[in-house]
């Protein structure tokens, strides 16, 4: 009785030591226009899907010179997925390289960005673990396309 005691108290202790897995039902999902690239958002709440205005430099804002981008906006650790592009196809920059835009400001800048990067046959998928503002490139031989990802942590104060 001792053995099975202790033994099931090792198992519950090593089972709530593992992270589950992400939910990877799309919230959100689109067909990026230029590259011919799906993109999927999961394992979050879809907080807004609507453009924002964008200019590449504050000197761009301040004489608006400012044009619209893609973005979607969710609340947790978004897994966002592109299929029908490669790793080498995406670039992906944070905010102290991104251009400025509408909620620019609301995010501080952080020092280390947490993301998972997963390549599968025919998608790249990233799960981003921080509150953060991503914006992807995605570069085929048929166009590019950029569309910003805000992420939010509501459970993280």
């Amino acid at each position: 009785m001792k053995y099975r005691c202790f033994a099931a108290l090792a198992l519950a202790m090593l089972l709530s030591g593992c992270a589950a897995a992400p939910d990877l039902t799309p919230v959100w999902q689109r067909d990026l226009p230029a590259s011919g690239v799906h993109i999927e958002l999961a394992n979050a709440a879809l907080l807004s899907d609507a453009d924002v205005y964008y200019a590449a430099t504050r000197e761009e804002l301040y004489v608006h010179n400012v044009s619209v981008l893609p973005a979607v906006k969710a609340d947790g650790q978004p897994v966002v997925t592109f299929y029908g592009a490669a790793a080498q196809d995406i670039d992906l920059v944070y905010l102290e390289d991104i251009g400025v835009y509408v909620d620019y400001d609301r995010v501080k800048p952080q020092i280390k960005l947490d993301y998972i990067l997963t390549e599968g046959d025919g998608y790249v998928s990233y799960e981003l673990d921080t509150a953060y503002n991503f914006e992807f490139t995605v570069t085929t031989q048929t166009g590019e396309d950029k569309i910003l990802v805000v992420s939010e942590r509501s459970d993280v104060k």
